[in-house]
């Protein structure tokens, strides 16, 4: 299977608007966390009422307002490698 590795970028104005592009999939869209998935990782936005504006995962575009704390940025192949079921064959 070939992987293509894509560009990501991300603008904050303000701690308010985000913009993100190199989006292949949304895990999770909460007030308090948004999780997207890139190309070979995860990133993690939490912050206080996170709305989605626009999500367009053809393009890889994800728009959301609200107030960003942090941006954390995690391994998203580690993190499918693990599985209870894995554990105990």
């Amino acid at each position: 299977m070939e992987t293509t590795n894509t560009k990501s970028n991300m603008t904050l104005t303000g701690r308010n608007t985000m913009s993100l592009s190199g989006v292949k999939k949304i895990r999770s869209t909460e007030p308090a966390q948004v999780i997207a998935i890139l190309d070979n990782c995860q990133i993690i936005i939490a912050g206080t009422n996170l709305n989605v504006q626009n999500v367009n995962i053809p393009s890889g575009i994800l728009e959301l307002t609200g107030q960003v704390n942090s941006i954390k940025y995690s391994g998203a192949s580690a993190a499918r490698r693990f599985s209870f079921k894995n554990m105990f064959k």
